[in-house]
């Protein structure tokens, strides 16, 4: 219910659920019938109210959507930069590996090469001790051989003196 001064409307219109009443009329209204006016009022405001406290929630939920939606770009943002960073510090990571690959394929390679040359080095003074040892063995079996034979041939001539010396004297 709405008063009206009397200014625009003239007597009772209902206009979406309000009344308006001239001044003339309110006075002539008894105490129950302000007292319903009042009560209607109070729904009215009540109903305002509610729409008021709705809207603002809308409104509230609609500046949370907005930031939200702010949120989720800067959020996209800072993945993306997150995911950049992890690409530049996996590229650096497999550029270390794959150096490091190459300086110890360089480090294995001169190992290799190192202990080729040890090896051929071995090698060669095994031989050499080799043939140093047959060379000795050779030389020593030639002396045994020698000393064999000239304990064969003394004995051979011993033998041969004690032979005759047995053959004659019989």
């Amino acid at each position: 219910m709405v008063y009206n001064n009397g200014n625009k409307h003239k007597g009772r219109t209902v206009r979406e659920g309000e009344t308006r009443l001239t001044e003339k009329e309110l006075r002539k209204l008894k105490r129950a019938e302000l007292l319903e006016l009042l009560v209607e009022e109070g729904r009215v405001v009540e109903r305002l109210q509610k729409e008021v406290t709705e809207l603002r929630a809308e409104a509230e939920q609609r500046r949370i959507s907005i930031e939200k939606a702010g949120s989720i770009a800067e959020a996209s943002l800072s993945l993306t930069r997150i995911f950049e960073d992890a690409q530049e510090a996996s590229k650096m990571y497999l550029d270390n590996i794959e150096r490091r690959s190459e300086e110890q394929d360089r480090i294995n390679a001169a190992r290799d090469e190192e202990s080729r040359k040890k090896a051929e080095q071995l090698l060669a003074l095994t031989a050499k001790k080799c043939r140093e040892m047959e060379a000795a063995t050779t030389q020593k079996c030639r002396q045994m051989l020698e000393a064999a034979a000239r304990k064969t041939n003394a004995a051979q001539e011993t033998g041969k003196g004690t032979a005759k010396g047995t053959s004659g004297g019989v």
